[in-house]
């Protein structure tokens, strides 16, 4: 079945309404249905009544678990998982937990601290200006007088509004700075009086202190909030060190917690997928075929053998699972990130396995690329997560590394160098005199993946599409009567009988894929075009070569050049180092993007459409808990 989805079935259950919280439990535990709404005129489920409750159970313990800097992806602690509890005790104990109360009140602390901080870095540059007035601030407290307080320019713009004040007698008096500070005065006048003129006629201006509050003197201030910012980053310290001290001691019971949460809103919402009547429930889902008899075997047991389960046929098609070997896993993931396959076509993952390092490693053909290219793969894998794109691509790439070595070694290639000679008898071939062979070999690939490619469609057409099915057949015939036709037309590979009779099947063949395709039949030129596609093999592959030759005429010495031209090689190693990287990273970059090319467009065009839906069975995976 390495090829083909696993086999699956649709069943609906009917249940009494009693019954639902028991058999919802139990699906989730066997963890086989894939759930569906049903098509069924019936009214729609709701959410379990609990729902409520646990999404504000959760957005308390998710609040807290942040507070705590990552206690939630700890490994809960003990030697087992914790026991799954019911729904009404988790309740309670989120609802109730003291460890989540002290939390969210440090929290609320350390806000509050934030605040205070803040408040003050806003209003300590306003009031260091007013250092140098020696002037309780907290005694300025008068019916008949205001008060306000002004930065100047210079000196002498304070020493002009003071003589002015005096000459003109005005209802106001000035309390200037002592200089420690920038120039700055405070100038009480009586209510009425237009400060604000007088101070805009020198230059002032003005300081806000009533927003920017003063206790006593400035100075005196300006050392309180140094003072008032230090303990507060002292209880902040504290405040850290305490909520480390509860993630340690509750961390792991917290992330039981949130798990059992995840899980039991999960069977809380899942309802709303299901149909209903007064007194009972409709479920509809896809299963395995292998697993019926777990499945019935849950639903009776939760049940209570009060159900009825049907096997369901209305032609939806069914989800896709691959139970692909580890192997396959990388492959599997690229080919789902493009497009989950359908579940009634063959899977392209093996078939990708197979070819894509082949092309990869022809197109590369270099020992030493291949050997840098592994251990770069290697290095990605070791800094991205194995869920990411970059990690699985890697995973390939280093199989594909391995495919450039053997090619490497096939064609006698060592960056670029030729030393097969050194150490075996084995010289390989040559990519300048054997072009002709290349792009024979190249071709030829082509060919053989194309027909494969047809024959996988003639496969998953051949059930529902007969006719189609049956011009991918004669479109196998197409290409290797016409490929045998040219072979001995052109090259007289064969025998005139065999070519007469090849071209014969090839004419034939066109006529029938023409009629029996239909729509398609315009993909009959593409059975020319695609085979000679994979010419571009030998195209890449032999620029690659030439370059690192290039660059290996222009840095190394020759076997003559003696003492002298081995310290001149030493001399210029680091830039034959990058030059040849450079030109591996290109030739990698021309051989991951040519080679999966010629696979997606050339090859899975033959027989894959993909669009399918992934098996998502109703469950959770569980990492600290168990039931």
């Amino acid at each position: 079945m390495i090829l083909r989805s696993e086999p699956m079935q649709k069943v609906r259950v009917i249940c009494l309404d009693s019954d639902k919280r028991q058999l919802v439990s139990a699906l989730h535990g066997v963890g086989i249905l894939d759930l569906r709404k049903s098509a069924l005129e019936l009214n729609d489920d709701t959410a379990a009544e609990h729902f409520t409750a646990l999404a504000e159970a959760k957005v308390r313990l998710d609040g807290a678990l942040t507070a705590l800097r990552g206690q939630k992806g700890k490994k809960a602690a003990g030697p087992r998982p914790e026991k799954h509890i019911d729904v009404e005790r988790l309740i309670s104990e989120i609802g109730q937990s003291k460890p989540i109360d002290r939390v969210y009140a440090l929290e609320r602390e350390k806000k509050e601290i934030a605040r205070e901080a803040a408040r003050i870095d806003q209003s300590e540059p306003a009031i260091m200006e007013l250092s140098g007035i020696d002037v309780d601030f907290d005694r300025l407290s008068s019916e008949a007088l205001a008060f306000r307080a002004y930065v100047a320019p210079d000196r002498k713009s304070i020493a002009a509004l003071e003589g002015e004040v005096r000459a003109k007698r005005l209802p106001a008096e000035a309390i200037v700075s002592n200089g420690r500070g920038p120039p700055s005065l405070l100038l009480a006048h009586e209510k009425g009086f237009d400060a604000d003129g007088i101070a805009r006629k020198h230059g002032l201006r003005e300081v806000d202190i009533t927003t920017n509050r003063i206790w006593g003197r400035p100075a005196d201030t300006l050392r309180g909030m140094a003072g008032e910012k230090e303990r507060g980053r002292a209880r902040a310290s504290e405040i850290e060190r305490e909520l480390a001290s509860i993630g340690a001691a509750h961390g792991g019971r917290l992330a039981a917690l949130d798990e059992m949460l995840d899980i039991e809103l999960t069977k809380a919402k899942v309802s709303e997928t299901f149909k209903r009547t007064d007194r009972t429930i409709i479920i509809e889902g896809w299963i395995p075929s292998k697993e019926e008899g777990a499945f019935g075997a849950a639903v009776s047991k939760a049940c209570s053998d009060r159900h009825y389960i049907e096997l369901v046929k209305d032609g939806e098609l069914a989800p896709t699972l691959m139970n692909r070997p580890k192997a396959l896993r990388p492959f599997d993931y690229l080919i789902n990130f493009m497009s989950v396959p359908r579940s009634d076509e063959l899977d392209p993952a093996l078939p990708f396995m197979v070819s894509f390092p082949i092309l990869y490693g022809f197109m590369i053909s270099d020992i030493g690329y291949g050997v840098m290219s592994f251990f770069f793969a290697w290095y990605l894998t070791k800094i991205t997560s194995p869920d990411g794109l970059v990690y699985n691509v890697s995973k390939i790439w280093q199989l594909s590394a391995v495919s450039a070595i053997v090619f490497g070694f096939l064609s006698n290639q060592w960056f670029g160098l030729q030393l097969n000679q050194y150490f075996t008898t084995f010289v390989g071939f040559d990519w300048f005199k054997s072009l002709p062979v290349i792009l024979a070999v190249s071709i030829l690939f082509g060919i053989a993946q194309v027909i494969v490619g047809l024959a996988f469609g003639f496969v998953n057409k051949y059930k529902e599409h007969r006719k189609v099915a049956l011009g991918r057949l004669f479109s196998i015939f197409l290409v290797v009567g016409g490929t045998l036709a040219i072979a001995g037309g052109l090259f007289h590979l064969v025998g005139p009988t065999v070519t007469l009779a090849s071209g014969i099947v090839a004419i034939g063949s066109l006529i029938a894929v023409v009629a029996l395709s239909g729509e398609e039949a315009g993909e009959v030129t593409n059975l020319i075009s695609h085979p000679l596609s994979y010419a571009r093999v030998m195209g890449f592959g032999l620029a690659s070569v030439v370059l690192a030759m290039i660059i290996d005429k222009a840095l190394t010495p020759t076997l003559g050049s003696g003492p002298m031209g081995i310290l001149v090689f030493v001399a210029v190693l680091i830039p034959f180092l990058i030059l040849h990287f450079l030109n591996m990273i290109v030739s990698m970059f021309e051989g991951a993007v040519q080679g999966a090319r010629l696979n997606f467009i050339e090859f899975f065009t033959k027989f894959y459409s993909g669009g399918g839906v992934q098996f998502k069975p109703f469950g959770s995976k569980r990492v600290y808990t168990e039931e």
